[in-house]
């Protein structure tokens, strides 16, 4: 199914914002003054409207609504809600620019143990459940979840495999349900886990269930208590220039059962569950909501407000050029060598508000080097583009 409906986070773009620090207090709280337009403060990605009941879904826990804030050196996320005390979990599924995931509408791969939410399980009646298996809206490239237990554990996905584990590195729990901040240990982010080195989390439970949350209230507006995450940048590989990271929410059991909630939500699905391997291509809605990673350079101002992406690069076949359109402008899509002389026009039209993608046939250039070019009304943004055989 194509679907064009998407979420955005959209970050002020003033010379003085671009320079702002992130202005998250990593407290298992979003509070009001952490919320708003400007880089470094939250912007809403999504909510989960439906009102929770103790007799559908999970009945009174679960998901209330997912931010997502930037700065020069962190990008954080908050999903304002409540975990049960047990083995339920929050999971956030990442598509990272400049990695190559499990692709959009592919299973998981199955990961072949049950010491984490994101392997395989056998029920008590013998039945085998697992993660994979389950079709995703974006590219997969890691997860990380919480549990009620208070374990944060962590995924990371290629093409065609996965491996999980527990980023306590064999401790009981690497968070607190007070609201105090707790770092993932180092010993555990090594290897293909160093996509989490360096970041912290933090979660405030409410001393009941979801009703107890002021966020219950609110539809998970300021007050709302939540799981936070501070993940560092240069970790998760983040390039330097503006960039687009997908992220997607859910609240999902120990063996793998899907619950009602997921960020972007379902139209339409209300308290329904989605049960084991659900196959988002084929539901309402784009469960996959872009953060406009923003650079914190004045000078880049331009590419910023673009937030252009150009993966994979080098090109072998075929490459994807994504970028925002802020209002309906005029967008042209260039491809030069490096003296700026045009080789190929792709795109010299007007497009709507939001991010667009054209694929580049690399098999159309001889292989070497040229600069992508995106022009959004006078917002001009660059890459330079690397075509090999």
């Amino acid at each position: 199914m194509n679907k064009t409906f998407t979420l955005a986070l959209v970050t002020a773009l003033t010379g003085g914002a671009l320079n702002a620090q992130a202005q998250i207090t990593l407290d298992g709280v979003v509070n009001a003054n952490e919320i708003g337009t400007t880089s470094g403060q939250y912007a809403s990605l999504g909510a989960f409207t439906t009102a929770h009941v103790g007799s559908a879904g999970f009945g009174n826990a679960g998901l209330l609504r997912m931010y997502g804030a930037n700065s020069p050196t962190k990008l954080y996320i908050a999903l304002a809600g409540t975990i049960e005390a047990s083995g339920n979990n929050f999971q956030l599924y990442m598509d990272l620019p400049n990695r190559t995931g499990v692709p959009v509408g592919t299973a998981l791969p199955s990961i072949a143990t049950n010491a984490t939410v994101f392997g395989s399980f056998v029920d008590n009646n013998g039945n085998p459940h697992s993660i994979g298996g389950t079709k995703l809206e974006l590219e997969a490239d890691a997860a990380i979840a919480t549990t009620g237990n208070l374990d944060v554990q962590a995924a990371i996905y290629t093409s065609t495999a996965g491996v999980a584990k527990s980023l306590g590195d064999g401790l009981s729990a690497t968070a607190t349900n007070n609201g105090q901040p707790s770092t993932i240990p180092p010993a555990s982010t090594t290897g293909v886990y160093s996509l989490f080195a360096g970041t912290r989390v933090a979660y405030l439970a409410s001393p009941t269930d979801i009703t107890g949350n002021p966020g219950n209230a609110n539809g998970g507006g300021a007050g709302s208590y939540a799981l936070e995450y501070e993940f560092n940048r240069t970790s998760l590989g983040l390039p330097s220039g503006a960039s687009i990271v997908r992220v997607m929410a859910a609240y999902v059991s120990g063996d793998g059962f899907w619950s009602s909630d997921v960020i972007p939500e379902i139209p339409g699905n209300g308290n329904n569950n989605l049960g084991f391997n659900p196959d988002f291509t084929t539901l309402a809605g784009n469960q996959a909501a872009p953060l406009n990673v923003v650079v914190t350079s004045a000078r880049q101002a331009d590419a910023a407000v673009v937030a252009m992406s150009v993966f994979p690069n080098p090109v072998q076949g075929e490459s994807t050029i994504s970028y925002q359109v802020l209002g309906s402008q005029n967008v042209a899509v260039r491809i030069t060598d490096l003296l700026g002389r045009e080789v190929s026009t792709l795109l010299n039209a007007k497009q709507s508000a939001g991010f667009h993608e054209l694929r580049v046939s690399g098999d159309a250039l001889t292989p070497g080097l040229y600069l992508a070019k995106v022009q959004v009304g006078d917002k001009v943004a660059t890459r330079r583009l690397e075509v090999t055989r």
